[in-house]
């Protein structure tokens, strides 16, 4: 037999190293661990252009970014996260494997979301080996969103029949005890059911605040009012959202006990406490915009650094005049008609007082604005020329009126005395004219 040399570690008998398995447990969620990280991304690349801004500007953005970012990241973190409810038993002795005496002492968490269950089983020990490997265990088991039939074959629900290769895959027993809590569909015990239902509508609620939380960032640009609207709609749907998972979830409280000291009772959980205090920071944010914007509309748009001018309701409201004083161009505010003093100046200005005159003519009399029409473009020679033989040809010939009947002006209203001078004219021509008999 040859001597060892460099390639003969780790192989026995000459064959080809042989790595054992190596099962490592969920140390994190890894759609949460990306969404955070995705969250924490997008803040610091805003956070690295802070220093471009100047003045008081750079303090207005960072509140900003970090308040809008902060509320987007629970919206999704809490529809994602599976800490809705929590329950947890430690040093809790129970058997390890169906069909074999041997016990153990672990940790048991449980850990409820929108979506499904964690259960969590490590020995309290630090990790010793019981039974040749390392008990940590993390197991998931999700319900969406099909209640299915009863039972476990390939039309039961999703939850059952990962519980059903849970137990062919010799899971802990531990962690199958509290996986068939939620596999019963009778009678009172229908944890599943309840639980399932309450995850579908809370998670419908947060899919909803998510496009809210995007138009409120968006409004924001354009019109602060409406976005004060949309930030407080954003916070009561994740209210809502709360309200729904705790009054659908249950009808009894779910205990699962493992001995008279050792019980596990689920109570709400971070992930539930973060999305209702957001969503009450959102309402009373909303509302505290929207009263600033009434009450000091010139700060408010200041702080979000958008153009005063592009709100209707502050145009209206009050608007720009310049005034020429002897120290030069002074700029006053003119609020629903009437026309304020400007800063520093201690009398009212001649513009003023005209404007006060105005408003009284105009209570008395009201005159309706007169349009003039536009001028209408110059003709050519050869337009001119043109339209006059077409309006020519196209008139009909003037007849000048017949001359007015000399006579009393006062008697011209009598129709009988119109032709009066006509018949004492002719009377006389009738006395001169000679007979045909003479």
């Amino acid at each position: 037999m040859s001597s060892p040399g460099l390639f003969d570690a780790f192989r026995s008998n000459g064959a080809p190293t042989y790595y054992d398995s190596n099962k490592t447990p969920f140390m994190a969620d890894i759609l949460e661990s990306g969404l955070i990280y995705a969250f924490v991304i997008v803040a610091f690349s805003f956070f690295i252009i802070l220093p471009g801004i100047r003045g008081k500007e750079r303090i207005f953005v960072l509140i900003r970014v970090t308040v809008t970012l902060f509320i987007g990241g629970v919206i999704m973190l809490t529809n994602f996260g599976y800490e809705w409810e929590v329950a947890e038993a430690k040093n809790v002795r129970t058997k390890y494997k169906a069909g074999s005496a041997g016990e153990i002492t672990a940790d048991i968490a449980v850990y409820m979301g929108l979506r499904g269950i964690n259960v969590t089983l490590k020995a309290s020990d630090g990790g010793k080996p019981y039974f040749n490997e390392t008990i940590n265990y993390n197991e998931h088991f999700d319900w969406r969103w099909e209640q299915g039939r009863l039972g476990f074959g390939i039309f039961a629900g999703r939850f059952n029949q990962e519980f059903r290769a849970a137990q062919f895959r010799g899971t802990p027993l531990p962690i199958i005890w509290i996986a068939e809590y939620f596999t019963f569909d009778g009678e009172g015990i229908r944890w599943g059911r309840h639980y399932r239902q309450a995850g579908w509508y809370a998670h419908i609620m947060m899919w909803l605040a998510l496009p809210l939380w995007v138009l409120t960032i968006v409004l924001f640009f354009i019109l602060l009012k409406y976005g004060a609207y949309f930030l407080m709609m954003t916070g009561g749907v994740m209210v809502i959202a709360n309200i729904l998972w705790a009054t659908i979830r249950n009808v009894n409280e779910l205990v699962i006990p493992f001995s008279a000291e050792h019980k596990l009772e689920f109570h709400f959980g971070p992930s539930f406490y973060l999305n209702l205090i957001t969503g009450l920071l959102c309402i009373i944010l909303g509302v505290v915009i929207w009263v600033l914007d009434l009450r000091f509309p010139e700060l408010v748009t200041n702080f979000f650094g958008v153009d005063p001018l592009q709100d209707d309701s502050f145009v209206q409201g009050g608007s720009i005049e310049t005034v020429e004083n002897k120290n030069g161009i002074e700029m006053q505010g003119v609020e629903n008609g009437h026309t304020a003093p400007a800063r520093g100046s201690s009398r009212p200005s001649r513009q003023a007082a005209a404007a006060e005159d105005d408003d009284d003519d105009d209570d008395e009399i009201y005159e309706p604005p007169v349009f003039e029409p536009p001028p209408a473009p110059k003709a050519t020679k050869f337009e001119k020329r043109k339209s006059r033989g077409l309006t020519q040809r196209l008139q009909k010939p003037r007849r000048r009126p017949p001359p007015p009947v000399p006579g009393n002006q006062a008697d011209d209203d009598d129709p009988d005395d119109l032709y009066s001078n006509t018949r004492q004219f002719s009377g006389v021509f009738d006395n001169n004219i000679p007979s045909s008999s003479t």
